[in-house]
């Protein structure tokens, strides 16, 4: 197999996470807050080091939101939050959605949603000139050919990216973002953080704790991702869980199944591999499940624009130019952390083979896979490579998982656990991916354990 030149950034090499250059505890904040958004949010930057092995060098611009307590004689300080990704910001979230949060956090923290480097309205941005999916290039190649041209399309489009992004490109990685997440803790002020993650979210706040442990109030790690597995695994286990949920899905709106099958009979491979997508984004959330049986009915009609529109949305966007900075930042911010362990067509062809044995319906088409195949040759080494992340001396972190997630499957949250000393596990049984945005339930659990880290959920 004949590989495009690798342009190596300048210090990649992989930084052990405890040798990362740390924060004094206090420090004077240093934020200058201005008036954003239309719910009475105000916006900030703050100027961190590119690289926190140099942090006197060349520094890069976060964008923070701020939505004050809605109740200050109830104030318990300010609640940092992440919503996921890899690639997603929370400036906006807090911005313009942040009454949407459950009165008991709005009432009493001052919320916080930052953009992680590189991302949303961060500087410099993630910026590539390619799409960075491509339909004409399968990730679920059939034949050796069709493998090395995904593999050239990653590696030209890694290397597109570098040459637009610059060395940013060489420091997405989520060991940089918690050492970011603490700069944040000190400019405003806190001797300790409270912190919400989702998704994505719970790998920033799972190293964050692993590097500062004496500086966690409360943490919450809900849709918890479990950073020892490898992408064979994580393939494996979200394929699983996607399934179960459709599964359940056809259960709830009788005659989706047979209409998914019609659906799937009228698609070529590239197109199966978008509309597919579009399902995979729609199982996340149950309370659009019957916006899906819509887009379903009408896919089998011979209109896939509901199911396109939704890929769209997601990571997978392979045409849609409103949605390619997002992608971008999925894409590049993921191969940091959730390096693809495939290096041959025989390796993947028998993921492949898997993954339609074990999920016939799904099929791999997931998140995962969009990193296993994406991840394929890209050309900035890992700075974050599969590890364990164990945590010990923080007081008790709740951790939310579901049995029927399909993004974070349930035994992600188990091993997650082991790792962490003295954590709450919080079993949910509903669908869905997280709690926060499916559960009331686990909704009103992460809001008691945030306002008072001393009481104990009591299930769901």
């Amino acid at each position: 197999m004949i590989f495009r030149k690798i342009i190596v950034v300048a210090a990649t090499a992989v930084i052990p996470l405890a040798t990362m250059t740390a924060i004094p505890a206090n420090a004077a904040p240093s934020l200058n807050w201005q008036p954003c958004g239309t719910i009475g949010a105000q916006c900030a930057t703050l100027s961190v080091p590119l690289d926190w092995a140099h942090p006197n060098g060349v520094t890069i611009n976060l964008a923070l939101s701020k939505l004050p307590a809605a109740d200050p004689s109830q104030r318990a300080g300010e609640l940092l939050f992440n919503p996921g990704g890899p690639g997603g910001g929370g400036a906006e979230t807090v911005e313009y959605g942040g009454n949407q949060f459950p009165a008991q956090l709005r009432d009493r923290f001052d919320l916080i949603g930052f953009d992680p480097r590189g991302v949303g309205r961060s500087t410099p941005t993630i910026s590539c000139t390619q799409p960075p999916f491509d339909l004409s290039v399968t990730q679920f190649p059939a034949t050796q050919a069709q493998f090395d041209r995904l593999v050239a399309h990653n590696r030209a489009l890694g290397e597109d990216c570098l040459r637009q992004t610059g060395p940013l490109l060489g420091h997405l990685d989520t060991i940089s973002v918690a050492h970011d997440l603490d700069a944040i803790r000190v400019a405003l002020g806190e001797s300790k953080i409270t912190f919400l993650g989702l998704s994505y979210g719970t790998l920033i706040g799972n190293i964050y704790a692993h590097l500062y442990p004496q500086r966690v109030r409360a943490m919450v790690l809900d849709g918890p991702l479990n950073h020892t597995i490898g992408s064979a695994r994580m393939v494996a286990d979200e394929n699983s869980a996607a399934e179960v949920t459709l599964q359940h899905f056809f259960q709830a709106i009788p005659g989706t199944q047979a209409t998914f099958g019609r659906m799937l009979g009228r698609l070529s491979d590239a197109d199966a591999e978008v509309v597919l997508q579009g399902v995979y984004e729609y199982l996340n959330l149950t309370s659009y499940w019957p916006q899906l049986a819509t887009a379903l009915q009408q896919a089998a009609d011979g209109d896939t624009s509901m199911l396109v529109d939704a890929a769209d949305n997601g990571p997978n966007s392979p045409d849609d130019p409103t949605h390619v900075a997002g992608n971008q930042a999925f894409l590049a911010i993921g191969c940091q952390d959730f390096p693809s362990q495939v290096h041959t067509f025989g390796q993947l062809r028998a993921q492949m083979t898997q993954a339609a044995r074990t999920a016939p319906d799904m099929a791999g088409h997931e998140e995962s896979w969009l990193l296993q195949a994406g991840c394929i040759g890209w050309p900035v080494p890992a700075q974050d490579p599969w590890q364990p992340v164990p945590v010990h001396g923080t007081p008790p972190i709740l951790i939310v998982a579901g049995r029927y997630d399909p993004a974070t499957p349930y035994p992600w949250g188990v091993g997650l656990a082991r790792q962490i000393s003295g954590s709450i596990l919080l079993t949910r049984s509903t669908d869905g991916h997280t709690g926060f945005y499916n559960d009331p339930c686990s909704v009103q659990q992460e809001a008691d354990y945030l306002v008072d880290p001393r009481k104990r959920p009591s299930g769901c």
